[in-house]
């Protein structure tokens, strides 16, 4: 991943990581992770945060909670790691941790550049960049089953 560090809101972290908005909440009441107060956006997670949260939870049934906090002293300790020996049969992949999240942080990225809100354009909602067309409304049909050519066909 690249040393470039991003800040992300709950519910971006929540999409990266692959985690329930709720259980990054948790993580982070839980001081599992830590927050950064980022001006009005209020509280940020980091890239390495994300990490955390992956494993946190990706290993969650596997490793006690202070097996777990063990891991993470491991990886603090060893940051550029690619694995790192959670126990005597348990071999966490890191690196692979590491680009898993690195693709999701950029898919989201790219969708940020291709979305808008502005004022007085579907109420504020947003919409696909020079468009009129809804995030929500393609985000619902794609959860229903539609395919992309049927999208496109739908708004061409």
């Amino acid at each position: 991943m690249i040393n470039t560090s991003h800040a992300y809101t709950p519910a971006e972290a929540a999409a990266v990581s692959e985690i329930a908005v709720k259980s990054v909440h948790n993580a982070i009441d839980k001081r599992i992770i830590e927050t950064h107060l980022v001006g009005s956006r209020g509280r940020a997670l980091t890239d390495e945060d994300l990490l955390r949260l992956k494993l946190w939870y990706g290993v969650g049934s596997i490793l006690s909670a202070e097996r777990r906090k063990r891991l993470f002293d491991t990886i603090d300790q060893n940051p550029d790691a690619e694995t790192v020996r959670a126990d005597d049969y348990l071999i966490i992949d890191v690196a692979r941790a590491r680009e898993q999240l690195a693709a999701r942080a950029e898919a989201l990225r790219e969708a940020e550049r291709m979305i808008e809100s502005v004022k007085g354009v579907a109420g504020g909602e947003p919409v696909f960049k020079r468009t009129r067309v809804p995030v929500r409304t393609i985000a619902a049909m794609k959860t229903q089953g539609a395919s992309t050519a049927e999208i496109v066909e739908g708004y061409p």
